[in-house]
């Protein structure tokens, strides 16, 4: 059945009416043919379930070392943030700040954003700020950079391997495991499900 929402074709920019879906299915422009949106059950609890995993991997992340490193008799291991103030001080401050930035504090913030918008609704009501907290939420997340870090510290490793011994510690593994829930969470997320959802309980 046809409801009385317009969706704009993101290739030809059509305007079409939204139709129902069946669970799992798509609508596609009429025009070009393009996709329009599709229909995915339990979207925002999904999304949700991905976010908390995934803000209890980075919190793990922060304990663990990310790598393990002894030569000449002498062995050191470093974390996440100890990666941060190693780089200070052997003379790199903006790679430094660089690594801050997009490893430690946007990732804080995208999961302190989205708890902060999908818990509510969860919960049974909408959250205070919603379009602020939505604003910031699309302005950080691109910053996030987790997995160009992880790239970087295999690199890192296997170009170590020739000087010393290295081992990998458990902050690398999960970050691994964090990139993989953030990207688990971006594709479960449903933006026609959470402005439904939105305007049920605004009702």
């Amino acid at each position: 059945m046809k409801t009385n929402n317009l969706v704009a074709c993101p290739e030809c920019d059509a305007l079409q009416r939204e139709v129902d879906l069946v669970p799992h299915g798509e609508a596609v422009c009429m025009r070009c043919g393009a996709e329009l949106f599709r229909n995915k059950p339990g979207s925002l609890d999904r999304t949700l379930a991905f976010i908390i995993a995934a803000a209890i991997v980075f919190v793990a992340a922060n304990t663990f070392p990310l790598m393990e490193l002894e030569a000449q008799g002498m062995r050191r291991e470093s974390t996440l943030f100890g990666t941060v103030v190693a780089l200070q001080e052997t003379g790199w401050p903006l790679i430094a700040l660089l690594v801050l930035v997009t490893t430690l504090v946007v990732p804080c913030l995208q999961l302190g954003l989205a708890l902060a918008v999908l818990l509510p609704l969860k919960l049974g009501h909408v959250p205070r700020a919603l379009g602020w907290l939505s604003r910031a939420l699309d302005t950080v997340w691109p910053w996030g950079m987790v997995e160009v870090f992880l790239l970087g510290s295999m690199v890192s490793l296997v170009k170590l391997t020739k000087i010393a011994t290295v081992s990998t510690g458990g902050a690398l593994y999960m970050l691994g495991a964090y990139a993989l829930l953030i990207s688990a969470a971006v594709a479960a997320f449903d933006s026609r499900a959470f402005w439904a959802r939105v305007d049920e309980l605004r009702a």
